[in-house]
């Protein structure tokens, strides 16, 4: 697991907070399905500080053998945006190898919505954890993170659950198509909705920085979970919005039919074109090919 930082809080993204970086034992642990045989996928991450930022404030876990992968944007600058995305992407780690540890996965080779309960109860968790911390120090009240998580939870057939929270996307690259996953939860995907606004004026909206849920800010916490059959070829991506403000559908999918041959080259290039065109705010990518 690499850990790093995204910022702002609840009303708008900021700019405060300090780099941390997360020891490598927390990547590929176990396998879920057979501890002598290779998952049918395999995910890399990249995160980056951008061009106008003076830390990172992104968090990411790559787990290819638990199947898990989760992206966190904190929010809060020097109230702990930091914080809350490192608190958020290891409680979810910790919850799943925990499950793993108790012979817990063994459950999702049968789908039976247990990979679902899990995940939802992994984010019950991480926002606990976060105001926790909040209440022992007061100084980082209001702090809190967006999040997209992923977990393999049937391997036959093959399916996937994501959840999240906020403003950090899912979109899955199939056949040249590129497919967004996730709903925003932000202001201005609410006035969409409602057609108070169109989709032109989304990028350009006065308070299009407004998260409507975040994890840590009370009341606004629930996740959206869903569930997805994949087939082999099939690339997810999940991403900051230092990704998805800076790049276009048609953007994203030229890189993301690279990983077709490499998620690691894949994530380097969507990190580095977002840089090429500004880089307004840190950068994260999580690239999974399933094969």
């Amino acid at each position: 697991m690499r850990i790093v930082l995204a910022a702002g809080r609840l009303a708008k993204k900021g700019r405060q907070g300090s780099e941390q970086v997360a020891p490598q034992p927390y990547l590929d642990n176990m396998i879920p399905h057979s501890e002598n045989s290779d998952p049918p996928w395999h995910g890399a991450g990249l995160s980056h500080v951008g061009l106008m930022r003076s830390s990172n404030q992104d968090a990411f876990v790559v787990d290819n053998g638990l199947g898990l992968w989760v992206v966190a944007d904190g929010m809060g600058g020097r109230a702990g945006g930091d914080i809350a995305s490192a608190l958020t992407v290891k409680v979810l780690l910790d919850h799943f190898q925990g499950l793993k540890q108790r012979g817990g996965p063994a459950v999702f080779k049968q789908d039976n919505g247990e990979a679902s309960v899990q995940l939802r109860r992994a984010f019950q968790q991480a926002d606990e954890a976060i105001r926790g911390r909040a209440r022992e120090e007061p100084a980082l009240s209001g702090m809190g993170t967006t999040i997209v998580a992923l977990v393999v939870s049937s391997l036959s057939p093959l399916q996937l659950v994501i959840g999240h929270v906020g403003d950090s996307r899912a979109y899955l690259y199939r056949g040249q198509e590129l497919r967004l996953l996730t709903r925003d939860h932000s202001l201005v995907e609410d006035l969409l909705a409602r057609g108070s606004i169109s989709p032109e004026e989304v990028a350009t909206h006065p308070q299009r920085h407004i998260l409507v849920r975040a994890l840590g800010i009370e009341g606004q916490t629930d996740p959206d979970i869903s569930q997805h059959a994949i087939q082999p070829g099939d690339i997810l991506l999940l991403c900051t919005d230092g990704i998805t403000k800076m790049l276009s559908d048609q953007q994203i999918s030229a890189h993301l039919s690279h990983a077709a041959h490499s998620p690691d080259e894949a994530c380097k290039d969507l990190v580095a074109e977002s840089n090429a065109r500004g880089g307004k705010d840190n950068s994260t990518a999580v690239v999974v090919r399933f094969f």
